[in-house]
C-alpha cells in the first residue's frame, strides 16, 4: 500500500507539469502580442487556477493572523476587539487549509484515476482514496460478469474475500440486493442518491461508465479515528462513482483493443488474482 505521502506525490508533478505548461503557453501569447491585456487564458486548467487562487488567499490570511498575532505579542494591553479579530483570521486560515486540502485531493484523485492504464492501477487508486482521503478501512470492490450477469468480490479491505461469494445480479434480495436499483438508475452516484444501505454496509456506492454499471463499491466500516461522513467526502464518493466507473471500463477496452463483456476470468487474469 502506498504511503499517502507517495500518492500526493505522484499527482504533484502532474500538478506541476500542467502549472508550468501554462505560465509557457501564457508566455508566448504575450510575446507574440505585447501590450495586449485582454488575450484569452482557455489554455489554463480552470482547476489549477481555482487551487492557486485559494492558496494565494490562505497566504494573505496567514500572514494578516502572524502580523496580528506580532501586534498581540507587542502589546501588553491587549484590546478585546484585537483578540476577536485575531481569532476569527485563524478560524479563516483553519478554513482555507480544510478547503485546499479537499480542493487539492479531488484533483489528486481525478489525475490518479485518468493516468491509470491498467485495471489494478484503478482499483489501487480507488483503495487509496477511500484509506487514505476518505477514511473508509473495509470494503469491497465487486465486479460485474456481464456476460453470467453476476456479481464477484475482486478486492477487499478489512475481511476475508473469500467470504464473499457470488451474487447473482438479477437474483432475489439478499446481501446485495440494492444491486438492481443501481442497474436500472444507470447512472453515477450523488449526494442525495439513495445509500443503499443494509445489515452489510453503510454504503453501495455504484461504479458506471455512460449508463453501464461496471463494478459497485460496498463500504463496510471506518478507520478507527473516522466517526463517519463529512461534506467533503460525498464530493470524493461521487468522483469514485463517475471517474471509476470510466477508468475500469478505459482500462478493459485498452486491454481487448475493443468493447467486449465482462468476464470474471478475464477480469482476474488481468490484475493477477
Amino acid at each position: 500500500m502506498a504511503s499517502l505521502q507517495d500518492f500526493f506525490g505522484r499527482g504533484e508533478v502532474f500538478v506541476r507539469q500542467l502549472i508550468a505548461e501554462n505560465q509557457r503557453l501564457r508566455s508566448e501569447l504575450h510575446e507574440a502580442h505585447p501590450g495586449r491585456d485582454d488575450l484569452p487564458a482557455q489554455h489554463s486548467a480552470s482547476i489549477i487556477e481555482d487551487l492557486m487562487a485559494r492558496v494565494a488567499e490562505l497566504e494573505v490570511a496567514a500572514a494578516a493572523t502572524e502580523a496580528a498575532d506580532d501586534e498581540d505579542d507587542d502589546d501588553t494591553d491587549t484590546d478585546p476587539s484585537d483578540s476577536a479579530r485575531v481569532l476569527g483570521l485563524t478560524e479563516r486560515v483553519e478554513q482555507l487549509e480544510d478547503e485546499n486540502y479537499h480542493l487539492a485531493s479531488m484533483y489528486v484523485a481525478g489525475l490518479q484515476f485518468h493516468s491509470a492504464r491498467t485495471l489494478a492501477e484503478v482499483l489501487q487508486t480507488v483503495t487509496e482514496i477511500l484509506l487514505n482521503f476518505v477514511g473508509v478501512g473495509a470494503f469491497t470492490v465487486f465486479m460485474l460478469d456481464e456476460e453470467r450477469q453476476m456479481l464477484f468480490a475482486l478486492v477487499r479491505e478489512g475481511g476475508d474475500i473469500e467470504a464473499c461469494g457470488e451474487v447473482p445480479v438479477h437474483g432475489e434480495a439478499g446481501a446485495l440486493g440494492p444491486f438492481a436499483a443501481m442497474i436500472q438508475r444507470a447512472r453515477p452516484w450523488t449526494r442525495g442518491d439513495p445509500a443503499y444501505a443494509d445489515d452489510n454496509a453503510i454504503l453501495y456506492l455504484p461504479l458506471v461508465s455512460n449508463r453501464r454499471l461496471v463494478a459497485v463499491l460496498r463500504l463496510e466500516g471506518f478507520l478507527p479515528q473516522k466517526p463517519g461522513f463529512d461534506d467533503n467526502d460525498f464530493s470524493l464518493l461521487s468522483m469514485i462513482s463517475e471517474h471509476a466507473g470510466i477508468a475500469i471500463e478505459t482500462a478493459w477496452i485498452r486491454a481487448h483493443a475493443k468493447t467486449v463483456p465482462l468476464q470474471r476470468q478475464a477480469v482476474e487474469h488481468l490484475v493477477g488474482a
